[in-house]
């Protein structure tokens, strides 16, 4: 296929400001070594600071690109520079890509023997891959629905983890603050935690093999250091405290992978209960409780097996009343029912626990797409669960529907920024321009940017003059602790200089305010000078020594206003003043040294 349009707004959409402007750097410098487009997935080189280049992998389909990775290190949020430097080469130099045929279209002409010989010459280069060939064939060989959702069970360890080096790491990790001053070991206490939160990736990943009994393993020793050790962090502000809920969590789960017996599941939730009672009196309640009773319950709870059968009641999978835990546990129940591809049962305990969200995208995951959307716009309440939904079914190539969705979920109340602006890309990316404007509004309006308002631009055609002043005026009247910096960015791209001094006067923060000022200063330099010397003044007459710094940097500015406006006189009677009044402030005199 052909690659869909994309814009450049819409690649700075996707990355932070420093990710695209080192993108658009990458890509003058041409680092963009290869573009290799294969059906609908785009493979590039990027040169990076390494001597291997980058490899970039972008995926696409009707609507646009559906997926942008890379194999650099980067996890700020958005997409790296790479991705970007390359999607901005698609832009910019199209007559470079080179077009190969798909893997699918290079396998058709080969018949059974030169397959076979392909394959066997591959894995003889690699080992894992005559694993991954025989995990595969032994799937198939099990089953007769070859559907894209059957996936290989990893193989089980065959020994047992030895748990103490992980004991000997929490201990180390919470005792790493005990040389540390109280005052400086406060300011470490997160640091600590998110250490021992690193530890339960390993447990994550025996769950998700399915291998629960190693995960419990792993998980005792954590759990068992922590509870005895977190007691010496300073708890101010909560972090220590919370991590008890993550461990909440990831008990539950590993209870219901373990194939335990009765009384291995009764050795665990008395464990569970001890921890329990002893962090119990320090404020942290009930955060084990649905892991007691997936160990406790396990599979084999009679109300539990009923709904896993479709017997489904107003009680759902429970005697009496559901206790406060019952969405945490039936969340967990479900993530294992999925792993494990058990996707009926997975639907009817969804319904039963009125886990609506998940019940409809899991329709669309199995391909029941009618369905979804049917259940979907029954049920379905938040523009959140309508964007997870949109997106699944986006995943099954089913994009009319996904736009349907998407659309409805625009017209209910809730945060809906982040919908509104993946729709205006699907849409646009479809040819439906007017359903792309709409959401491109909608996306602005509950999120202003400036690269927000520039795709509302760019799609606005000749109705750009109304929108302009529209969107402007709702910028106007936006909350500044809302939208401060969109204020700054837009007015000023604008050249609305009077707009862009009263978005910072209704209360923003120093970066923003110098923004403005380094903006203005040539047509606005009373106002500058006005500015600076009120927040060089504050600063000065608190005394505080230590930001001394901050206040000579505002003076730097009034001093440039000044002589921008021509009154270098001005200038040197106001710091004359400044000296008169604050001159047993050695310290500050120092630093006014030489500053004429």
């Amino acid at each position: 296929m052909s690659i869909p349009p994309f814009s450049k707004t819409a690649i700075r959409q996707q990355t932070t400001a420093e990710s695209f402007s080192r993108g658009e750097e990458y890509h003058r410098q041409g680092r963009v070594i290869s573009l290799v487009l294969r059906g609908d997935v785009l493979q590039a080189e990027v040169e990076g600071s390494q001597y291997e280049p980058y490899r970039v992998h972008v995926t696409f389909d009707e609507g646009g690109i559906t997926s942008a990775v890379c194999d650099c290190p980067y996890d700020w949020g958005g997409w790296c520079k790479h991705i970007a430097a390359t999607l901005l080469a698609c832009l910019h130099e199209s007559d470079e890509i080179e077009e190969r045929p798909t893997l699918e279209e290079m396998l058709t002409d080969l018949d059974r023997e030169q397959l076979q010989g392909l394959l066997v010459h591959l894995a003889t280069r690699d080992p894992y891959v005559a694993d991954a060939i025989e995990s595969q064939i032994v799937v198939r060989q099990s089953t007769s629905d070859d559907s894209i959702l059957q996936t290989s069970t990893p193989p089980s360890r065959r020994t047992p983890v030895d748990p103490q080096p992980i004991r000997r790491q929490v201990n180390s990790i919470l005792h790493s603050l005990d040389r540390m001053r109280p005052s400086e070991a406060y300011w470490h206490v997160g640091s600590v935690v998110d250490q021992v939160s690193q530890l339960l990736d390993q447990v994550w990943d025996f769950i998700e093999a399915g291998d629960g009994r190693n995960a419990l393993a792993i998980l005792e020793a954590i759990t068992d250091e922590y509870v005895e050790g977190w007691l010496y962090l300073d708890d101010s502000d909560g972090y220590a405290g919370g991590f008890f809920g993550e461990l909440g969590e990831i008990w539950a789960e590993a209870c219901l992978v373990a194939d335990l017996s009765p009384e291995e599941r009764e050795q665990w939730a008395q464990k569970l209960t001890r921890w329990q009672g002893e962090v119990s009196d320090y404020g942290i309640d009930d955060v084990f409780d649905p892991a007691q009773a997936a160990a406790i319950q396990g599979w084999d709870y009679p109300p539990l097996q009923r709904v896993l059968r479709g017997e489904i009641t107003r009680l759902g999978a429970w005697e009496g009343e559901a206790p406060w835990y019952a969405d945490s546990l039936a969340v967990a129940r479900l993530k294992v029912l999925e792993r494990q591809e058990r996707y009926q049962e997975y639907l009817y305990l969804a319904e039963a626990e009125s886990q609506l969200d998940l019940y409809v995208i899991m329709l669309a995951r199995i391909g029941r797409v009618q369905e979804a959307v049917d259940e979907g716009m029954q049920y379905l309440y938040q523009p959140t669960q309508f964007l997870a939904l949109a997106q699944v079914l986006r995943e099954q190539e089913e994009l009319a529907a996904a736009l349907r969705v998407a659309e409805h979920g625009l017209t209910l109340e809730g945060s809906k920024g982040e919908l509104a602006a993946w729709l205006c890309d699907l849409a646009d990316g479809m040819g439906e321009t007017e359903r792309a404007l709409n959401a491109a509004t909608v996306a602005f309006r509950a999120i202003p940017s400036e690269s927000a308002y520039q795709r509302v631009r760019e799609l606005a055609g000749e109705r750009w003059p109304q929108l302009r002043e529209e969107l402007l005026a709702y910028l106007r009247q936006a909350p500044g602790y809302f939208s401060s910096q969109a204020q700054v960015d837009i007015f000023l791209h604008e050249g609305l200089l009077d707009d862009a001094i009263a978005a910072v006067e209704k209360g923003a923060s120093y970066g923003l305010i110098e923004q403005v000022m380094d903006a203005v200063v040539e047509h606005r330099p009373e106002w500058v000078i006005e500015t600076a010397c009120q927040q060089a003044e504050r600063i000065i007459d608190a005394g505080k020594a230590k930001y001394y710094h901050h206040a000579v940097d505002w003076l730097d500015r009034a001093r440039a206003a000044y002589r921008t406006a021509g009154r270098e006189a001005d200038w040197q009677a106001y710091l004359g003043e400044i000296r008169a009044r604050h001159g047993r402030k050695y310290k500050l005199m120092g630093m006014l040294e030489g500053f004429k």
